[in-house]
């Protein structure tokens, strides 16, 4: 294991070993844990990301990274900036990622370009015991407590045993978790490319 660092309130379970997990980690932007758990591979953000604004936040940055088909079935549990957000990929070439955007006070709200998490999704990729089922929908539909609270919750009703970690609770000192941080190449890198993307939008703007 390497030197500690501190983590954010988020979780991502995937599929596929812990090193090769840890080498698309790398490639990234987020510096984070990676550790097995309970047959899933593990990843802890250990901080912000390492790209300039508006991709500095290691939460949002980790929650949208596109998961390749081999880590697939895949679920994230994330609290940002409130809010508690569940992303679900399931198994398959062609699926997409389902959303839950969960506000205190409101429950689940529909954001404009994010396909909404359905229940079926959670039960595809993670499984459930039959007598869990309702409570896990009701979950869904709920409006009350904190975003924390519901996001262990369904992590409870869903029995996987990674609820712990979702507040980085014993996450560094784990002796099978590893710290990986991208390199400034890959960094780098990300940034070119959104930098061209920036442009492309730019002059199509221009030309409308």
């Amino acid at each position: 294991m390497t030197a500690t660092a501190s983590t954010l309130p988020g979780l991502l379970l995937l599929q596929g070993e812990p090193r090769r997990v840890g080498s698309w980690v790398a490639r990234g932007t987020v510096p984070a844990y990676v550790l097995p758990v309970g047959g899933w591979t593990a990843v802890v953000a250990a901080g912000e990301s390492a790209a300039k604004a508006p991709y500095d936040d290691g939460l949002t940055m980790l929650a949208n990274r596109p998961v390749p088909h081999g880590f697939r079935g895949s679920v994230g549990f994330f609290s940002i900036d409130g809010r508690a957000v569940v992303v679900v990929q399931r198994r398959g070439w062609r699926t997409i990622p389902r959303w839950l955007v969960w506000e205190p006070g409101h429950g689940a709200q529909r954001v404009h370009g994010l396909s909404p998490l359905r229940s079926s999704d959670l039960l595809d990729v993670v499984g459930v015991a039959p007598e869990e089922t309702q409570t896990l929908r009701s979950l869904l539909r709920s409006t009350e407590g904190e975003s924390l609270d519901l996001l262990r919750d369904l992590i409870d009703a869903l029995a996987l045993p990674a609820g712990r970690m979702l507040s980085g609770s014993g996450v560094p000192t784990q002796p099978d978790a590893t710290l990986v941080t991208p390199g400034e190449r890959d960094v780098a890198r990300f940034e070119r490319v959104v930098g061209e993307d920036r442009a492309i939008r730019a002059e199509q703007e221009d030309l409308s």
